[in-house]
């Protein structure tokens, strides 16, 4: 079929070659073709076309492998989706911290606010107990009601009513806290509002309206009072309400040695009787008052300090005062117990008080009488601090003998008493060439104790010597001890001793100087058989002459002989001297 030059110029297939048919191959054998050879002619409308053409068809032939733009494409796209994936994955974990950073914020505001309000229910329990304490006191009152003659009375009644009740609205939303069954303090609150029912129920109305002046924090401790009066009671009724008291009072006791609260009666009446002469301190106490004259009920106590309650009128008239007024301010002594407020405790702590207060008078007035005074109070202090030292002692060979089987024994027992302890005197020694003076302890034992006696006593001390060794000691360490002379003066064993522990020399000199005593010591000494000697060989052996000086005890072997001068030694060798 003959083609133009246009039709082929238009025909995109017309420079690609076809695969002609088998048969043509044959034919060809048998038909012999034109040795003339078609050359075919093209223009340059051809040749733009198949160029073309050949732009167009680019893209639809199959390739045979990926270019390298197509494979940056694809390494772009990967790299997008790692980019979002961490993206991702990063603002899920921004997001789970600032989640739990959220949760602990809201945990901990939650325990802060579980914490406040325990602190509130725990304030609102004592000041509930407080208050039923105060109950039983005041149940023998008759109701008060507001009198119809006296507005200010009336209208002081209406205002106890109104402040009560709207104390008792602001408790309202607190009473939910206190019934959870989280809060530890609700069962004491139910348990005492049910054993308090009864008596609660018997209350004066003027009484239910005060019962909780005193809960508000703000306000200070006894500046509320039921009515702007005073309630009092006779001793009769304080008695009886006592008695009859179901609340059970524990002793408190002071925290450390700043705790100056008013825990007993006897610091109550001293502080109330400076309280009512208008005085800060007891260091300048006023003159006497003179006897007759009438003092008015605004002006400050005053006593006669010559005489004694009993002796003057104008003292016992003073005494009823103080106490009334006492019992009238009760809540300023608010962990003072209510049995220490009967007629019986309140006469002893005043004349304790007042004898107190005549005897710094007289100290303040008379420099005789002061140095007595002193005199007397330095006594006190030296016999309290040989008692100490004693029971200390006591103490540690105790705590020794209960850790030594051999010692259990009950011969012992009567060993282990305070009357057999030895005494440790202080005494100032100079030292005559450096001219020190130190303070040492000299030992001074009982002259009745026997040498097995004193040799147990020194067995405990080397046993509890070696456990106490090793333990640091405070201050300038252990004091020296020094061997003195016995004690001075008649001394009888106590009741309780064996008969090993008193000595035989010392038996001997009794019968010959007080055969009277002989008999007495009969009634004293109780023996114990069954324990074995030989089990301690230091106590094995007994002495007949236990009082000759060469048989001094290990016990007073121990302490460092008497010398005309005392040699100073470092706290270090005090404590490890024992």
């Amino acid at each position: 079929m003959p083609t133009s030059e246009l039709s082929d110029a238009l025909n995109p297939y017309y420079t690609q070659s076809r695969s002609r048919p088998s048969y043509a191959s044959t034919t060809s054998q048998h038909v012999q073709p034109t040795t003339q050879q078609h050359v075919p002619y093209h223009g340059e409308l051809e040749l733009a076309m198949a160029e073309s053409s050949r732009a167009r068809d680019t893209p639809t032939t199959p390739l045979s492998g990926p270019t390298p733009s197509t494979q940056a494409g694809r390494i772009t796209a990967v790299q997008e989706l790692l980019r979002f994936l961490a993206s991702t994955r990063e603002a899920c974990e921004i997001e789970r911290r600032r989640r739990a950073v959220w949760e602990r914020e809201m945990e901990a505001k939650h325990a802060l606010q579980k914490a406040e309000m325990e602190h509130r229910i725990l304030e609102l329990q004592q000041e509930v107990t407080a208050l039923r304490a105060c109950l039983p006191s005041h149940q023998s009152i008759p109701p008060e009601g507001p009198s119809t003659g006296d507005p200010a009375s009336a209208l002081e009644t209406l205002q106890s009513g109104t402040s009560s009740s709207s104390v008792i609205q602001q408790l309202a939303p607190l009473s939910p806290a206190c019934a959870h069954p989280t809060s530890q303090f609700s069962l004491a609150i139910g348990q005492t509002a049910e054993t308090s029912g009864p008596a609660s129920s018997l209350a004066s109305p003027s009484l239910r309206s005060t019962r909780f002046i005193n809960v508000d924090p703000s306000l200070p401790d006894g500046s509320c009072t039921p009515g702007g009066k005073s309630t009092t009671m006779s001793d009769s009724d304080q008695d009886s309400s006592d008695a009859s008291s179901s609340f059970p009072q524990h002793r408190l006791r002071r925290r450390n040695h700043h705790d100056n609260r008013c825990l007993t009666i006897q610091h109550a009446i001293r502080n109330h009787l400076l309280r009512v002469m208008h005085l800060d301190s007891d260091r300048q106490l006023p003159d006497s008052h003179l006897e007759g004259t009438p003092l008015g009920p605004d002006e400050p106590v005053r006593f006669v300090w010559d005489k004694t309650p009993k002796q003057s009128v104008h003292n016992s008239r003073m005494k009823e005062r103080v106490l009334k007024d006492l019992k009238a301010n009760r809540r300023v002594y608010k962990h003072v117990p209510d049995k220490e407020f009967g007629k019986k405790s309140l006469d002893a702590a005043f004349d304790q008080a007042f004898v107190t207060l005549r005897q710094k008078f007289k100290s303040q007035r008379d420099a005789s009488a002061a140095k007595s005074h002193r005199k007397r109070e330095d006594m006190k202090a030296m016999r309290a601090r040989r008692l100490s030292r004693r029971k200390i002692k006591l103490g540690n060979r105790s705590e020794v003998r209960n850790r030594t089987p051999v010692f259990e024994h009950v011969t012992f027992d009567g060993a282990l008493q305070l009357e057999c302890m030895s005494s440790e005197e202080s005494e100032i020694e100079e030292d005559p060439t450096s001219g020190t003076r130190t303070v040492v302890l000299r030992v001074r034992g009982c002259p009745w104790r026997s040498l097995r006696l004193q040799h147990f006593f020194d067995l405990l001390d080397k046993e509890d010597k070696v456990a106490t060794a090793q333990k640091p000691r405070r201050g300038v360490g252990r004091k020296e001890r020094y061997r003195g002379p016995p004690k001075e003066g008649f001394l009888l064993p106590p009741k309780g001793v064996a008969s090993w522990m008193i000595s035989k020399r010392w038996m001997v000199m009794i019968q010959a100087s007080h055969s009277e005593v002989v008999d007495r010591l009969k009634d004293v000494i109780v023996d114990t058989d069954g324990f074995d000697w030989n089990q301690v060989p230091q106590m094995s052996v007994e002495s007949d002459d236990e009082g000759c000086d060469e048989h001094v005890g290990d016990e007073m072997e121990r302490y460092i002989p008497h010398t005309d001068s005392v040699v100073n030694s470092s706290s270090l060798q005090n404590a490890l001297s024992g």
